[in-house]
């Protein structure tokens, strides 16, 4: 008999648990050095106290708000490392620490436990690795977001009391000052730029002339970006009552929703002038000189607005640089490319009549007209066999469903098996990807069904436009109702039109040279 010496397999050698903390800090510097090396020696020592945990570091955000996760990097920051597959579990002092909106609480706890990394906040006792603890974990987030959302009412309480008063200390520093102990401090070395800016436009120089201007001095200043200065910019200065030595507060406003975002105060709530709140680098009258010319440019600008809307307006692109042709009227109605308006140089399609562009179209027309039943009727014919195709060969909905149904179930018992320590990180992370890789398919081909049918999207266009050339007569002169019913936009070339109509059909016209 042969001798068999039985040899034990190598057990394993159990991983330790990645284990990380999430805290949020006080906002005041000194508090936050000290309240963040606080919680790293704490939760440093903490976790390492745990033989079966490894500490997988300490992520902290300052104490902004907790209503919302857009301004929380660490908070991004933990997740992405979570998805990385580089953290087992996250310790937290509280739910209102971790998200005071149950929306986005509730969302992440969700898709960490697909991950399979589960949470313990400390202070409610609640572990998301137990089941059933998501029901808890929504009354409990709830009433961490009311919380949250009572504390926000107050501080707008206390911010209008002081508005009120004129006691308000503003957030917003313009160019030309600096915050000093919450008072504007008008900078020597910036006054220039601002007094040179109300003085050209008094002058008669345009917003965009002034920024042409200051580019071409090269003024550096804080405002300045790498595209140097804007209208926009130009416009923010004249407009802002600081130079004036006011405040105007409670432009915006934060409403009593969640998530908590600033919203321009159209007249929803009372606003607040504080007359001579600091001191002022534009005297009152100037100011109020340039905003009465601002009010009768925009008087005049409204007045020349109020005409009727061109049917050409908004229709044709440039076909070399993609610009928009803007309308000129002079002797003759002229469409330019916007681009070679400004400068010539940075494109060379010329000025074109506006009667060329209808002439063309009427051209355009009247083949279509007459040709309908050999371009128009076999194109609709056409998209008809296309679309009972497509219909034919697509894959049934609720089948889609029950698939991306299973799949997701399967990753939530591959969270469970690796919470019990069934299977190791890197078995599920694997699993899990091969998973979501295919939910991810599945879901493409789901919104190819629930998409809108761009087929019967032209099946239904083209059966309008034989509807407006049914018994219809060649057409002798430009008819802007019928060209918006038919063209949805036109893209002109120094030698051609492309008329696009609104079933997806292009037909081009040459351009006679003149």
């Amino acid at each position: 008999m042969p001798q068999v010496r039985v040899i034990p397999p190598i057990l394993e050698q159990a991983k330790k648990l990645r284990v990380a903390a999430y805290a949020r800090v006080s906002s005041d510097s000194a508090d936050q050095l000290n309240s963040f090396a606080t919680q790293t020696e704490y939760y440093t020592s903490y976790i390492q106290s745990m033989e079966e945990w490894e500490f997988a570091g300490l992520y902290a955000d300052e104490a902004v708000s907790g209503t919302t996760t857009d301004k929380r990097d660490d908070f991004h920051r933990l997740l992405e490392d979570c998805r990385a597959g580089k953290i087992d579990r996250i310790l937290v002092k509280s739910i209102s620490r971790f998200a005071r909106n149950t929306l986005d609480c509730i969302e992440a706890v969700r898709e960490l436990r697909q991950l399979g990394v589960t949470i313990l906040f400390e202070k409610e006792n609640l572990d998301t690795a137990n089941l059933g603890s998501e029901m808890l974990l929504s009354i409990l987030s709830a009433a961490a977001q009311e919380e949250s959302l009572s504390i926000s009412k107050n501080l707008k309480w206390s911010y209008r009391r002081r508005m009120k008063s004129g006691d308000f200390i503003t957030h917003s520093v313009p160019l030309g000052y600096s915050l000093q102990d919450g008072e504007l401090i008008p900078v020597p070395e910036e006054i220039p730029t601002i007094r040179y800016i109300f003085g050209s436009y008094l002058a008669g120089k345009s917003m965009q002339e002034i920024a042409e201007d200051l580019n071409r001095e090269e003024k550096e200043s804080d405002l300045r970006k790498s595209s140097g200065w804007q209208r926009s910019s130009i416009r923010y200065i004249l407009t802002n009552e600081k130079y004036a030595g006011d405040s105007l507060v409670q432009k915006n406003f934060t409403p009593d929703e969640i998530p908590l975002r600033k919203v321009k105060n159209e007249g929803q709530l009372p606003q607040y002038y504080i007359r001579d709140s600091h001191p002022a680098i534009i005297p009152h009258e100037i100011f109020e000189a340039v905003q009465n010319l601002l009010s009768e440019k925009a008087d005049l600008h409204g007045a020349k607005t109020e005409k009727k809307e061109y049917p050409l307006s908004h229709m044709m692109k440039c076909g070399l640089c993609g610009s928009t042709l803007h309308r000129r009227p002079q002797s003759t109605i002229r469409w330019s490319c916007y681009r070679h308006l400004r400068e010539k140089e940075l494109c060379s399609m010329e000025i074109i009549e506006e009667m060329e562009i209808c002439q063309s179209f009427l051209t355009v027309y009247n083949k279509v007209l007459g040709r309908k039943d050999d371009i128009l009727k076999p194109m609709a014919a056409q998209l008809y066999r296309l679309r009972d195709k497509a219909v034919f060969t697509k894959p049934d909905v609720i089948v889609l469903n029950r698939k991306i149904s299973e799949l997701v179930q399967r990753n939530h018992a591959l969270a469970r098996l690796q919470t019990k320590g069934a299977i190791d990180s890197a078995s599920f992370i694997e699993r899990c990807n091969r998973n979501n890789k295919e939910i991810a398919a599945l879901r493409r081909e789901l919104n190819k069904i629930r998409e809108p049918d761009r087929i019967s999207a032209a099946i239904q266009n083209t059966e309008m436009l034989l509807d407006l050339l049914e018994e219809a007569n060649p057409m002798q002169e430009f008819d802007p109702q019928i060209f918006k019913g038919m063209v949805s936009q036109i893209i002109v070339y120094p030698e051609k039109f492309q008329f696009c109509l609104k079933n997806g059909l292009v037909l081009e016209e040459r351009r006679k040279k003149s």
